[in-house]
């Protein structure tokens, strides 16, 4: 189950020495016995140590050091859950590492002062080459990069090409031994991101131009221990754990990076990069017209077209299985995608996981033939159906993964091939939600998901939410706030479904800051069973629609959910709300892109306002690495210290205790230990290690010639200077060789990389732009020909101002079509005619039934013959139609001269359903006729009108 050799390096390159092979295989098979998922029980643990407990020898005391290592590595590298007092002691056995550091810090000092003077004389003369280049090299990269083992120094110098300009600056890439991104595949290793300052660049670029052959580790040692023991350093020969604890030192003090920090930067396996982004501010059309689209479903008459003779379920796969198989012949046909069907939604998931093994290839070919599909799909005939209400839900679409999983198991072909066909199920947008974690082996490292979203990319989405032509006004504002909930809260899917009306709050004179709590609800519960408050800052333009939700709440219940019409279930919210959201981040940055990654965003936007304010850094600090101004004013002293205000309660953070920052922050997204946070939601270390370093240093002419690749003692630094610095072409010749250059490194390297693509996102917004996107895409009648618009302007305008309640309209909502709204064909409208026309009534109730503050309800009246043609447009309308849900009084106004025909009995047979009434009205003169009245639970102030004209524009549409 665990290999030996990933523990071992693992502790070697903690500088610690592994306990025997033979004992950490006994501990391992011990645990293997014990648990199956990532976690470890007590009563397991207790076993555990009986176990070892029973051993009469010495041998004893060695498993129970080799059980510690194991734990140690379970609960560091493979995210592992153990009883709290392992735990604890894991996070005991961190402070004695950093405790081991500590003894190295005279040594730090005196090697971080032989590098200032060698620096100097390095740069007099660069060009002159010693046997100790090497070593150089080895000592910039410890120092001005990053502390991290050896043996991964040896792995960046070995490789063809480690350096790559990403986000506006030159960065290091550092493969992991083993994989650990999601991404990772037999042409895109698994790796993580280092930025590398100026002066590291152009000597690393010097050595691969120059290097003859690879480095061993033993030689990069032996270099190490030769240089940094003669002058200016003069220090002791050491292991390359010890050096790696100097160094570590030397960041801890000279850079001031807290212990947790310092692990981060010394262990590439606590991060992930983030692969390049590639994409386009225009939606794709397909995506752009299909966005807010109610999914069609098939249709139940075309039901027994899905089964095949025999009575078995038919699978469009196969049919495009077979279809690749005769592709050679010219005639043959790729079947067309199939619709999604409610009872079961696997054979459109298994025609598009085909379909991209025929497109795509697989993971180590790019041609697969259909035989080899057919073998990677046969696990099909075992799978239970899964519901569309089901695959909407998380849970049940992650309990319905594990079943299927369970009883594929036996078959191991089968269960790798059935993981792979999830893997596809999850980049679905329906589906994305999908948790691939519990099928990992647990004794692996857990697989990091790395993506980020920029404040302005994700305004992007928001625009594209808010403008399009599809949907309605509520679902349009509903959707975009459940983005701005997914990044600036960094709430989970789940946990944006089941806001309530009641679980946010607007700060007291302070209209971006809202304070939200996470809690369970009668929907479900949070992830870790515990409630939290999360306090989130937003722009204003943002704001304004978070308040435009609230506002429309104002009288709804506190156990309402907020982004939800009330009534309206939590798939019926996820379908409407968050898949719409799915499909632009989608169609926008690629089909690997998810909601939760909206997390990923808020989380490092969280974490770089806090470093902000602890290294007391600017907002244009990382101006050049972002290119995102929008980020930027999030990253001001003002919306940091308002970000972080429950936390500081009014103080200045020199006032609060600091080491307290990253347990903060991570308790705000609802996670137990910060290692969860840095190691799955925040992506490589590009923009954090620039955050230790001050923004401008001060230059020597030496070094600029040095970084900007000039001949030493070069004159041309001069002009160099006066286009970097106007004010020092302005001075005097005698200032001019005072003059001490003080420059950022983005002002240097517009020197060294001249040409940088210009970002193709918007980076201002007006405060009210949005909230005019969204009004100016709402309808501003209440309808236009046979569409009736419930959510129009003029709705979403009496929501705001309480004249309409949300209660009131989702009432007449779930009545009036729902998602898919009102729309009447020519059958319908036909059928109408033939009612003779509706008309509008306000309901008449009795005086002692009556209650004063409960506005009047609406009537709709229909008088017409009660003949056959009647009864077929009353069905029409009544028993299958609009107005079904509608109860129906129905008065049989009879001639007393023709009391002997069937009418009444005809009205009670087929007209009446079962909660109609039948009344008989006879006359002693006049016509026979039915009067129809169907009561609504429509406010008579707010619908009587609209509704009139509707139904009376009906009568012209079909004359």
């Amino acid at each position: 189950m665990f290999n030996y050799s990933t523990l071992q390096r693992y502790y070697d390159d903690l500088g610690l020495v592994i306990e025997k092979r033979s004992d950490i295989d006994w501990v391992c098979l011990q645990i293997e016995q014990h648990a199956s998922q990532r976690q470890l029980s007590e009563v397991s643990l207790k076993q555990i140590n009986n176990a070892i407990s029973n051993i009469p020898t010495g041998r004893q005391r060695r498993l129970k050091r080799a059980k510690a290592q194991v734990l140690q590595f379970l609960y560091e590298v493979c995210d592992w859950v153990l009883p709290r007092k392992e735990e604890a002691r894991c996070q005991d056995r961190a402070l004695e590492w950093m405790r081991e550091i500590q003894i190295f810090n005279d040594d730090a000092g005196r090697v971080l002062r032989g590098y200032s003077q060698q620096r100097q004389r390095f740069l007099a003369a660069p060009k002159s080459r010693s046997q100790s280049e090497l070593a150089w090299l080895l000592v910039v990269l410890y120092i001005e990069v990053a502390p991290l083992p050896l043996n991964y120094w040896q792995a960046v110098l070995c490789s063809t090409d480690p350096i790559t300009f990403f986000e506006g600056q030159y960065t290091l890439k550092v493969p992991h031994p083993a994989p650990i991104a999601a991404f990772a595949n037999d042409t895109q290793p698994s790796f993580t991101r280092l930025p590398l300052p100026l002066f590291a660049y152009r000597l690393l670029q010097q050595y691969m131009l120059q290097q003859t052959q690879e480095p061993t580790k033993s030689a990069l040692l032996k270099a190490l221990n030769s240089a940094l023991s003669a002058q200016p350093y003069y220090l002791a020969p050491r292991s390359e754990a010890k050096w790696q604890r100097t160094f570590q030192s030397l960041w801890h003090h000279h850079y001031q990076v807290p212990a947790e920090l310092l692990r981060d930067i010394s262990d590439p396996l606590r991060h992930v990069a983030t692969l390049p982004q590639h994409f386009s501010p225009t939606l794709p059309l397909t995506i752009k017209k299909s966005l807010y689209q109610p999914i069609v479903f098939q249709r139940q008459e075309n039901q027994d077209a899905i089964h095949s003779k025999s009575g078995k379920p038919h699978w469009p796969h196969k049919e495009l299985i077979k279809s690749y198989r005769r592709k050679k012949n010219a005639s043959a046909v790729i079947p067309l995608v199939p619709s999604w069907t409610q009872d079961n939604i696997l054979p459109k998931l298994l025609f598009h996981f085909c379909e991209s093994l025929f497109i795509e290839g697989g993971v180590k070919r790019d041609n697969l033939p259909a035989d080899t599909v057919d073998r990677y799909s046969n696990f099909y005939k075992n799978l239970a159906p899964l519901t569309y209400q089901a695959a909407c839900e998380p849970d049940k679409l992650a309990l319905w993964a594990q079943q299927a999983f369970e009883t594929l198991n036996d078959k191991d072909s089968q269960a790798w091939h059935f993981y792979q066909f999830l893997r596809s199920v999850s980049q679905q947008p329906l589906t994305d939600h999908l948790d691939l974690s519990q099928f990992e082996k647990p004794s692996l490292p857990a697989r990091v998901d790395p993506f980020r979203l920029s404040v302005a990319q994700l305004h992007l989405v928001i625009e594209h939410l808010l403008s399009s032509s599809n949907g309605h006004a509520l679902q349009r504002l509903f959707a975009s706030v459940a983005a701005l909930f997914g990044f600036y809260g960094a709430l989970r899917r789940g946990e944006v479904l089941r806001l309530r009306v009641g679980d946010i709050r607007q700060a007291f004179n302070q209209n971006n800051h809202f304070q939200l709590t996470i809690t369970k609800t009668a929907e479900g519960r949070t992830k870790n069973r515990q409630t939290r408050h999360v306090y989130i800052v937003m722009p204003e333009v943002a704001a304004k629609l978070v308040r435009i939700v609230i506002k429309i709440h104002a009288e709804s219940d506190h156990a309402q959910p907020l982004l939800a019409l009330c009534g309206e279930s939590i798939a019926s919210r996820a379908s409407h709300y968050l898949y719409p959201v799915t499909q632009v981040l989608k169609g926008l940055f690629g089909t690997q892109v998810r909601f939760h990654h909206l997390r990923h965003s808020g989380v490092e936007l969280t974490y770089l306002q806090g470093l902000h304010l602890a290294y007391e850094r600017e907002d244009n600090h990382l101006a050049c690495l972002l290119d995102d101004r929008a980020m930027q004013t999030m990253l001001t002293k003002q919306n940091c210290l308002a970000r972080f205000s429950f936390w500081l309660e009014g103080r200045d953070f020199s006032e609060i205790n600091d080491c307290l920052l990253f347990d903060v922050i991570s308790a705000q997204f609802g996670h137990a230990h910060y290692a969860t946070t840095r190691r799955h939601y925040l992506h490589g270390l590009e923009r954090i290690i620039p955050l230790f370093k001050p923004h401008k240093c001060h230059y020597s002419r030496d070094e600029l010639r040095f970084i900007l690749d000039m001949p030493t003692g070069s004159n041309d630094i001069s002009r160099v200077l006066a286009e970097l610095s106007p004010q020092y072409a302005s001075l005097p010749e005698q200032a001019k060789k005072c003059y001490r250059p003080y420059y950022s490194e983005a002002q240097l390297l517009k020197r060294i990389v001249p040409k940088q693509p210009a970002s193709m996102l918007k980076q201002q917004w007006d405060d009210n732009e949005w909230l005019k996107i969204w009004t100016a895409n709402a309808p501003r009648q209440w309808h236009n020909g046979q569409v009736f618009h419930l959510i129009n302007g003029q709705a979403m305008r009496k929501l705001t101002t309480g004249e309409l309640t949300m209660r009131s309209l989702s009432q007449a909502w779930m009545l009036l079509g729902q998602h898919q709204g009102l729309v009447l064909d020519k059958k319908q409208c036909t059928a109408m005619k033939h009612l003779g026309g509706a008309t509008i009534a306000e309901a008449f109730i009795s005086e002692h039934l009556a209650r004063p503050d409960e506005p009047g309800k609406l009537d709709i009246v229909f008088n017409c013959p009660c003949n056959q043609r009647t009864l077929k447009a009353f069905q029409s309308l009544c028993h299958q139609g609009f107005l079904k849900s509608f109860n129906a009084k129905l008065t049989l106004v009879q001639n007393r001269k023709s009391l002997n025909s069937h009418k009444l009995e005809l009205i009670k047979s087929h007209f009446a359903r079962k909660q109609d009434t039948v009344l008989h009205n006879v006359i002693p003169v006049g016509d026979t006729s039915l009067n129809i009245i169907l009561h609504t639970p429509f406010s008579a102030i707010i619908f009587k009108r609209p509704l009139a004209q509707y139904f009376a524009d009906l009568l012209t549409i079909t004359t």
